[in-house]
């Protein structure tokens, strides 16, 4: 049976000590000024009724992911069927950047170091983000694929579950009832971020405060 894997944030545990965000760069050799995975930080009131929130924030894998849609090329930006992870294959990909501007969460970016592979002349005519550049010239799609290279290695825990300081990231297939993930979602109410999306993410969070979803939307990292 297929499996549907997905990643909990319990903010009542987040300390943001970013040690997800500094293992994410380090595992999948992310560029400087860009995040597979992140934590932002907002600061909320007015002393002596202040308030910091942390939010950590990375691709959702979703289950309607609105990422696929937008790519010109069949199979550069897809979800797999065997487990759900959304997946750019850069083989394919031809750096024309729609899937960005299709993901509402921001969860994607072109990666600095690694130019496309796929001759982009052959899209140029109905691609106009392409049309006059070459492959060395633009670069592929990267974003977090819950470390898809320890998934195919047997690993079923992503870096930044592993690094947690606070122990707030689960990892697991959702739906095996008896995986940490499904027991824990089981137990508790989580919620979404931005659900009126209707993108049905896989980064559910376990939120005391939901203003924590209004901060993350907000001023951040001031």
């Amino acid at each position: 049976m297929p499996k549907r894997y997905a990643l909990l944030v319990d903010l009542r545990k987040c300390v943001g000590c970013t040690s997800c965000q500094v293992t994410c760069k380090m595992e999948c050799a992310v560029p400087i000024g860009y995040f597979r995975a992140k934590v932002d930080f907002a600061d909320v009131g007015d002393y002596p009724v202040a308030k910091r929130h942390f939010f950590p924030k990375l691709c959702n894998n979703c289950d309607e992911p609105p990422c696929v849609l937008p790519c010109p090329v069949p199979g550069a930006t897809y979800k797999r069927k065997e487990d759900g992870v959304v997946m750019v294959n850069r083989d394919l990909c031809i750096g024309c950047g729609r899937c960005l501007k299709g993901c509402p969460y921001g969860a994607r970016f072109l990666h600095t170091r690694i130019p496309v592979k796929n001759d982009p002349a052959k899209y140029a005519k109905d691609v106009s983000e392409v049309q006059g550049k070459a492959a060395k010239d633009l670069r592929v799609v990267d974003k977090c694929d819950y470390c898809s290279h320890l998934l195919a290695a047997g690993i079923e825990e992503p870096a930044c579950v592993r690094n947690c300081a606070g122990k707030a990231r689960f990892f697991g297939d959702l739906k095996d009832p008896n995986s940490a993930i499904s027991k824990l979602k089981a137990s508790i109410k989580t919620e979404d971020w931005h659900p009126e999306y209707g993108t049905k993410p896989m980064t559910p969070y376990i939120a005391t405060d939901k203003e924590v979803f209004k901060a993350a939307d907000g001023p951040l990292n001031g």
